[in-house]
């Protein structure tokens, strides 16, 4: 330190590691101070101004370095003392460990006195235990045993309770599983909340085959006839401009009935002496179990749409007056491009002509487009759903047809919907179908016999 203030010292690499980094980096600092203030004495007066400035530096870096080394002889001061103090503690401590072995022996003496106390105590305990184990001693009865009259387990009403409510929850999650997963269209109401579109009625279903032929002639007084009948009335709801009207029935796929109620309706038209045409526009798929015998199988509308034909040559008449039909004809390459002309067009106001009424008995819509332009140029189109069959997402398909090409008048209808037998009792009962009769049922064992 008088080093320090007498600007003439040095640091040796001893003292470097004795001292605090920041410690010997402000004296590292000072004796720059120092050679610049060296350099400045050769080119300026010590009465200059950068001079004075250069020296008032050095001071205060050299009070400050000053400072930090009284500190650190301070803090060196105490701790020589508190060494000092340790070595103390640790002479007299030496010069006491004599006694404090002695004292130490001496405990370990008696704890191994104790421990042997301990150990024949354990022995005694233990010979005493196996004395008194061969012993018996007298017993006398407080009070006699009894038999209960309930079993303690199982618990009757425990066992049953928890069976009713693991019962419960099992019917609960069976029908919300069975709700989550149905998709079928069930009854008409479900029919008119969601379709949107009117609903023109319901054909039961009946214990008949579809491939009978024509259901209002073979059984006038059953259901499904007299269904028919109803929905026959419930057109006249829906009359056009003109008096001859076109009707076109479609579906969204195959095995919905709409073919059967083409055949019947147009049936149940006839009947009321109107003349009418059933046209079948399914040129995919031609149909073999209506009443009628087609003689020459290549005439049909695929033949007529393409002019091969006059339309007058593919007619053919039904079993039934006033009832007439033309077949799809041959199975073209192009089945949708023939709707598309105009010949489709000119056809249908030709038939208008010399027809009351023409049906058009059109492909499923829900899977070819076929039945689309004819649903667009028909003065009235039956959408035919199927009861326990048709699934709720054809009902968005209806919806998706009707709003993109703008087809107006267009209504739905529920077929082969089950009868109840609560609806066979009260006000049914005399139609024809109405059950199966016992001599119906011995016809039919001895048919599945044979």
């Amino acid at each position: 330190m008088d080093g320090l203030q007498s600007r003439n010292f040095a640091v040796t690499p001893s003292v470097r590691q004795s001292i605090p980094e920041y410690l010997y980096r402000n004296i590292d600092e000072v004796q720059a101070l120092l050679l610049e203030q060296q350099k400045l004495t050769l080119s300026y007066n010590e009465n200059t101004l950068a001079y004075r400035e250069k020296q008032q530096e050095i001071d205060i870096r050299t009070s400050k370095t000053s400072e930090q080394l009284v500190e650190l002889k301070k803090d060196w001061m105490r701790k020589l003392q508190e060494m000092n103090r340790q070595k103390a503690h640790l002479e007299a401590a030496f010069v006491n460990m004599p006694d404090q072995n002695t004292q130490y022996s001496k405990n370990q003496r008696f704890y191994k006195l104790y421990e042997e106390f301990y150990l024949s105590l354990m022995q005694t305990k233990s010979g005493f235990e196996i004395a008194q184990a061969g012993t018996t001693p007298d017993f006398k009865i407080l009070s006699p045993a009894t038999m209960p009259f309930l079993p303690i387990s199982p618990n009757r009403m425990i066992v049953l309770g928890i069976g009713f409510v693991g019962s419960m929850v099992a019917i609960f999650f069976f029908v919300g599983l069975l709700y989550l997963l149905h998709n079928r269209i069930t009854n008409i109401h479900e029919l008119e909340r969601l379709s949107g579109v009117p609903v023109l009625g319901v054909v039961p279903s009946s214990r008949y085959s579809a491939q009978e032929g024509l259901h209002v002639i073979s059984h006038p007084k059953s259901m499904v006839s007299e269904a028919i009948r109803t929905i026959r009335t419930n057109l006249d709801f829906f009359r056009t401009e003109n008096q001859q009207r076109v009707i076109a029935i479609s579906s969204t796929i195959s095995g919905e009935g709409k073919s059967f109620l083409a055949l019947n309706l147009g049936g149940a038209m006839a009947l009321s002496r109107k003349k009418v045409l059933l046209v079948d526009l399914d040129l995919r798929k031609a149909k073999s179990y209506l009443p009628v015998h087609v003689q020459d199988p290549s005439k049909g509308m695929s033949t007529v749409l393409i002019r091969k034909d006059r339309w007058q040559d593919c007619v053919h008449a039904t079993n039934l007056d006033f009832l007439d039909y033309i077949p799809s004809g041959p199975i073209p390459p192009n089945p949708s491009e023939l709707l598309l002309n105009g010949e489709f067009t000119n056809l249908l106001e030709e038939l208008k002509k010399n027809y009351d009424i023409i049906i058009l008995d059109t492909p499923p819509v829900g899977l070819v487009t076929d039945g689309i332009q004819a649903m667009m140029r028909a003065d009235i189109s039956i959408y035919i759903f199927r009861a326990n069959y048709s699934k709720r997402e054809f009902l968005s398909n209806l919806q998706r047809i009707v709003s993109i090409n703008k087809i107006v008048n267009v209504t739905t209808l529920l077929n082969a919907l089950p009868s109840s037998k609560k609806s066979s009792a009260y006000g049914y009962g005399y139609y024809e179908d109405e059950g199966q009769s016992n001599v119906d049922r011995i016809k039919s064992l001895f048919k599945v016999k044979a």
